[in-house]
């Protein structure tokens, strides 16, 4: 983590905050020297000039001195302890300005930034600090560009200042090309925050108020799974699903349509009609990624009505279809507990684990699944497989506690 902190620091060079030329920026500037009575005070004094900054930052975007002015914002947030916000402004800074000589990133706020946040948060950090955005051009472009990165983002603390920025955003760039999908992030960056009805009145907004759309049967959607996941209103979420499959025959939504009908169903027992969602939604979404949560679905689903066989067929073939190594190892690794725990049968358990070590021998759960597939062979009388297995799982991981348990199964089978 200090290495790649480091890097970033190196990249973006800590040269010294400009003296401001605009007065208004000049006086927020001399504002520094003045001193709370007490921490609680000094705090709150200093979130308040952050707040005068960045209105006065939301009002100048075009002028040079921007880059002074959120250097300025993110000391008075490190100040009055808001780090999730200083943050922010040291990500505007690094966004809008990425060549290293108009860089001008004290370092002593990226490490007291980094010092304040949880290991998760770091982590997002990092990944903002360490973003090229050099090829992107246009200023419209990079903002639009920063708010969809910070949708994407994981941070927490900074939902109020991000709306702040898309309002800001869509204000100064009423007539922007790609509107309709910021007003689509700006949903999704108020639903993943909690605030469900919020991200509704924007996805409707693209739906209503931008007839040439290419997101007309998206926002609809969008707005159903709105209903069916987070409020819970099944039968308002039924209607705007049934209205994007009828409105719109040819649009690429169906897939993604049938498989949240089949969850809603699923969510509500009602099975039979869940599993047609869920074969309706592998057809649609064919050889797509989202094609292999439709077939893992469908076997949560039969799982539940205890038709374990079908079950285990539906994840041998839903792992065909991925090729994310997670996805693939999870879903047989299942289908292989259903064979040992539901099934009974040995000889379907290490089909499946034989599966996954054939395609991915590296698995992070090869010992464990080694172990069972020889102890699979065990059951099915297959001695010399077991043993072959075993030794092999002792000689590749030696330090692994399933090594150890194979010793002692392998040591009673050479007798």
């Amino acid at each position: 983590m200090k290495k790649v902190i480091g890097t970033i620091l190196m990249v973006m060079a800590a040269l010294p905050l400009f003296a401001a030329n605009d007065a208004m920026l000049s006086y927020y500037q001399r504002q520094a020297v003045t001193q709370g009575r007490n921490a609680k005070q000094d705090r709150a004094f200093a979130s308040a000039l952050a707040r005068d900054v960045a209105a006065w930052i939301n009002t100048h975007q075009d002028s040079p001195e921007v880059k002074t002015a959120l250097l300025m914002q993110a000391d008075y947030h490190l100040r009055a302890q808001e780090y999730a916000q200083a943050l922010l402004a040291v990500y505007r800074v690094r966004f809008y300005f990425p060549s290293e000589q108009d860089v001008s990133l004290l370092s002593s706020q990226v490490e007291t930034i980094m010092e304040k946040l949880n290991r998760s948060q770091k982590a997002q950090a990092l990944k903002l600090l360490a973003a090229d955005t050099s090829d992107i051009d246009g200023l419209a472009a990079r903002q639009a560009a920063l708010l969809i990165d910070l949708v994407k983002s994981e941070l927490d603390d900074i939902y109020m200042a991000v709306c702040d920025l898309f309002e800001n955003f869509f204000a100064q760039y009423p007539s922007y090309a790609q509107n309709d999908k910021m007003i689509l992030q700006y949903g999704d960056w108020h639903r993943q925050n909690g605030n469900f009805l919020a991200a509704v009145l924007e996805y409707k907004k693209v739906y209503e108020l931008y007839p040439n759309t290419v997101y007309k049967a998206a926002s609809l959607r969008m707005t159903a799974d709105v209903y069916a996941s987070d409020l819970k209103e099944y039968e308002v979420a039924m209607g705007l699903y049934e209205q994007v499959l009828k409105q719109y025959p040819s649009s690429a939504e169906h897939g993604i349509v049938y498989k949240h009908l089949a969850m809603m169903q699923e969510n509500r027992k009602e099975y039979e009609s869940s599993l047609a969602y869920y074969e309706k939604a592998i057809a649609a979404l064919d050889k797509k990624p989202e094609v292999v949560e439709a077939w893992q679905g469908k076997a949560d689903v039969l799982i539940k009505t205890k038709e374990y066989r079908s079950a285990y067929d539906t994840l041998l073939k839903g792992a065909e279809t991925t090729t994310n190594e997670t996805a693939y190892v999870n879903m047989l690794s299942q289908a292989a507990d259903l064979a040992e725990r539901r099934l009974k049968e040995p000889a379907l358990e290490t089909a499946a684990i034989e599966k996954i070590l054939l395609v991915y021998p590296q698995t992070h759960k090869a010992p464990e699944l080694m172990y069972k597939a020889a102890a699979c062979y065990e059951k099915q009388g297959k001695k010399n497989q077991a043993i072959e297995l075993y030794k092999r799982l002792i000689i590749h991981y030696p330090t692994e506690k399933y090594a150890s348990k194979a010793q002692g199964r392998l040591e009673r089978l050479e007798k």
